[in-house]
């Protein structure tokens, strides 16, 4: 494999990984169209250019902005769509909608990012709820008096009432998957 090559692969595999900063080969090897797109696509704010300015700058590299800002636009342009919205939210990335206010699209990626941050919700409340049942369950193993016992059934029954509530809306909620 050609030395290039392999450090553009390593500088994408960085940058995928959610790395802010580059090494100085990487710097010297980056193309800034692609770095910017790759930014774009996975809802970077374009403000991570000043990052990389500064980074590479210590090393003597300046970033080709024009490249980058070209690269970025038609990378935020695939992330703002009402699907990946609805994936944000389902994640519970709320942060991700700052990065569209601004992009065509804006108002569908926001929509969708808001329902699917309501299923994130109401899945995290489940999840809470089943823990909660799993501890009151091991409680009724060792409760000591009837009343005790009675009480914790009571607990339970009403976490299940809330689980049958939260499926039903769970329900609702993902039918306005896009």
């Amino acid at each position: 494999m050609c030395p290039h090559r392999a450090l553009s692969l390593l500088l994408v595999s960085a940058l995928l990984a959610g790395c802010a900063s580059m090494s100085e080969s990487e710097c010297q090897v980056a193309d800034w169209g692609r770095v910017g797109l790759n930014d774009g696509a996975r809802g970077e704010p374009e403000r991570r250019l000043a990052d990389y300015t500064e980074d590479c700058g210590k090393t003597g590299v300046v970033p080709n902005a024009l490249a980058y800002r070209q690269g970025w636009d038609a990378g935020i342009k695939r992330f703002c769509t009402a699907a990946n919205g609805w994936q944000q939210g389902l994640q519970g990335r709320a942060d991700k909608a700052q990065v569209c206010a601004t992009q065509p699209g804006a108002e569908a990626f926001t929509r969708y990012l808001n329902a699917g941050l309501q299923v994130h919700q109401t899945q995290e409340r489940m999840r809470q709820n089943t823990q909660e049942i799993q501890r009151l369950h091991k409680k009724l193993e060792s409760a000591a008096s009837d009343d005790e016992k009675r009480r914790i059934r009571r607990s339970l029954q009403d976490i299940d009432q809330d689980q049958f509530r939260l499926r039903m809306y769970l329900g609702q909620q993902q039918m306005l998957a896009p």
